[in-house]
């Protein structure tokens, strides 16, 4: 069995059959779930026991898009994992799927059933998130998407169409299946037909029954929550623009601490700033947001920071920039979420500080992303887009969100430069 180093879990690795390079790779299977869509990759390992893809399952712990997982067969008993510090959670009957108690990163997942590979059978198959390796040059190469079609809108597959020039197939279901069209024009009824079977959504909340508010939910049902369309309270919050609209280490900090008090967080966003990351576009002439009914949409995007690939093991975490005061929990009440005082945060709702005043917020019982927050700007807060209802208008929630399609936030920081390349360039694309 080949190895590859993992981050941040006491595990205990098994023995290696040949040399192994420092390299650990373990079993896995797919499994389907409500998320949007997901991807394949392919293994170019040498070592017979590994199977000859990767893949990306669809997401259930709030991620837009989920991570690839290296599959092998265990084909003869070895050193058993330490996992008495991870938190198992049975998504669908055939699959278990673990995730660090502590920060909620998903490391593995586990397919019950007999099975054979390559000639060798083994009855439990498991895999491990690339999003926690600490390399994947040489190891893992995105191959095509899969279950494009339960994003209704194309999901990130429409944001991740090549990699290194080579064009990305895009199944609706599993791999072979049919294809799916990119930027799909039967959307609508789509929708329409999600909403029939699903009764709106997978816990009969959100959905069309309420235009007023987008749900959001976890897999297992234990968070929900819904946002609110921008208002009065909106504007209140100032912040310090991201890395997602100005690169962090190329910006000065004059800039970044936006002067100007620009509400950057609501869209449409106004011209000089729409789309545009050089230094002319936050001149002087930006001024400080009045109460403006246009602003209907909040800011979107895709990051790849360590901070991010670590604590969800997806090489890729989708947020939208929303106030705390337009968001609301359970989703279609009125009761405002609060996330600093403890008698008052939803029950369920774990949190890690991933830094001095950072809180990441997850599910305890599924380890969805919820969000994460800072203390020095309590009133914003990043939510996790793969966490909304796609049936109401698809993955990538685009009649509430608008997608920033100049960078990739701390895209140097990526564990794949090509696939942060590739994401780059599609989202130009869009």
């Amino acid at each position: 069995m080949e190895h590859v180093s993992i981050v941040g879990v006491p595990i205990t690795s098994t023995r290696p059959t040949s040399r192994s390079h420092g390299r650990t790779v373990t079993a896995g299977q797919r499994s389907r779930s409500r998320s949007p869509g997901g991807l394949k990759s392919r293994s170019h390992s040498r070592n017979p026991l590994v199977n000859n893809h990767v893949q990306y399952t669809p997401s259930t712990n709030g991620s837009l898009l989920a991570p690839p997982s290296i599959v092998v067969v265990n084909d003869e008993p070895r050193e058993p994992f330490d996992l008495g510090d991870l938190t198992a959670y049975k998504s669908s009957p055939d699959v278990t799927r673990y995730f660090c108690r502590g920060c909620a990163a998903h490391l593995f997942w586990v397919h019950h059933g007999a099975a054979t590979e390559g000639g060798h059978t083994t009855t439990d198959k498991w895999a491990v998130a690339v999003g926690a390796l600490t390399e994947t040059e040489d190891i893992v190469k995105v191959g095509f998407h899969i279950w494009v079609g339960d994003t209704l809108d194309g999901g990130v597959a429409d944001h991740l169409t090549k990699i290194d020039g080579v064009e990305l197939p895009r199944y609706k279901e599993g791999e072979g299946s049919k294809q799916v069209p990119i930027k799909r024009k039967d959307l609508g009824e789509a929708v329409t037909k999600a909403n029939a079977a699903n009764g709106h959504s997978l816990h009969g909340q959100g959905g069309v029954a309420n235009k007023e508010q987008l749900g959001g939910y976890c897999h297992c049902g234990t968070i929900s929550y819904a946002i609110t369309r921008p208002n009065e309270q909106s504007f209140l919050p100032t912040a310090a623009y991201p890395d997602l609209i100005y690169p962090h280490d190329a910006t000065r900090l004059s800039k970044i601490n936006n002067p100007n008090d620009e509400k950057w967080w609501l869209c449409p966003r106004t011209p000089a700033h729409n789309g545009s990351s050089s230094d002319s576009a936050s001149s002087s002439s930006a001024s400080s947001d009045i109460v403006d009914e246009s602003k209907t949409k909040y800011l979107a995007g895709h990051c790849m920071c360590t901070y991010c690939r670590l604590t969800s093991g997806f090489e890729v975490q989708s947020w939208a920039f929303v106030p705390l005061a337009n968001i609301v929990a359970p989703a279609g009440s009125d009761v405002p979420l609060y996330l600093a005082l403890n008698e008052a945060r939803p029950k369920g709702l774990k949190q890690y500080i991933s830094s001095p005043g950072r809180y990441r917020e997850f599910c305890g019982t599924c380890g969805a992303t919820v969000c994460w927050w800072q203390a020095g700007v309590p009133g914003l807060v990043n939510v996790s887009v793969g966490l909304l209802d796609e049936k109401v208008g698809g993955a990538r929630a685009e009649q509430w969100l608008e997608w920033h399609k100049d960078r990739v936030s701390f895209e140097g920081e990526a564990l794949s430069p090509k696939l942060a390349e590739g994401l780059h360039d599609g989202l130009i694309a869009s």
